[in-house]
C-alpha cells in the first residue's frame, strides 16, 4: 500500500507540470482529471487508488500549485512521525508534516503524544511526500478536509 501512494504522489509530481484555489476534489479511482477541472495540469491524469485507499487534490491557479493527499482506511498509528516540509502556504512559508517539525529538525524522527492514524501528503510547491497524523481513521472525506489543506 505504501508503494502504491508513493506512486500516487510520484504521478502527482511529475504530471501536475504546470485554477484559482479551489475546493479539495475527491481523487475517484481511474477517473480522468482533465485541464478543464485543473488548469495547471499539462494533460489529463488517471490515477489508481488501491482498494481502501482514498485521495483528494486541490488547484492553485494563482500559485501554480497543486496539493495531493492520500490515506488507507486501516492505516498505521505509529507513535514516532518523520518530520518533512511538505510544500509552502500561500505566503511561501515551510508548511511541515506535523506542528514540532521545522528547518531545523527536518529529516528527524519526533514521537507522537497521541498516535493517531496517517496519512500522506505532498505539494507541487515543493518539499517532499510526508506523512500526517489524522484526527481519525481515514475515511472518504479524510484526504479532502485535513490532508491536501495548507494553512
Amino acid at each position: 500500500m505504501k508503494k502504491n501512494l508513493l506512486a500516487l504522489f510520484a504521478a502527482s509530481a511529475v504530471l501536475f507540470a504546470s485554477s484559482a484555489m479551489a475546493a479539495p476534489t475527491a481523487i475517484e479511482s481511474g477517473e480522468a482529471i482533465t485541464t478543464t477541472e485543473c488548469a495547471i495540469l499539462g494533460e489529463t491524469v488517471r490515477l489508481n487508488l488501491s482498494k481502501g485507499v482514498y485521495g483528494a487534490y486541490n488547484c492553485d491557479e494563482t500559485r501554480n500549485a497543486i496539493n495531493v493527499g492520500a490515506c488507507h482506511e486501516t492505516g498505521s498509528r505509529s507513535t514516532s512521525l518523520t518530520c518533512a516540509q511538505i510544500g509552502v502556504d500561500a505566503s511561501n512559508n515551510p508548511v511541515y508534516n506535523d506542528s514540532q517539525c521545522s528547518a531545523s529538525n527536518a529529516g528527524q524522527v519526533v514521537t507522537v503524544t497521541n498516535p493517531s492514524y496517517r496519512g500522506f501528503r505532498a505539494s507541487s510547491t515543493g518539499g517532499t511526500v510526508g506523512a500526517q497524523s489524522l484526527s481519525a481513521n481515514c475515511t472518504d472525506s479524510a484526504p479532502t478536509g485535513q490532508l491536501v489543506n495548507f494553512q
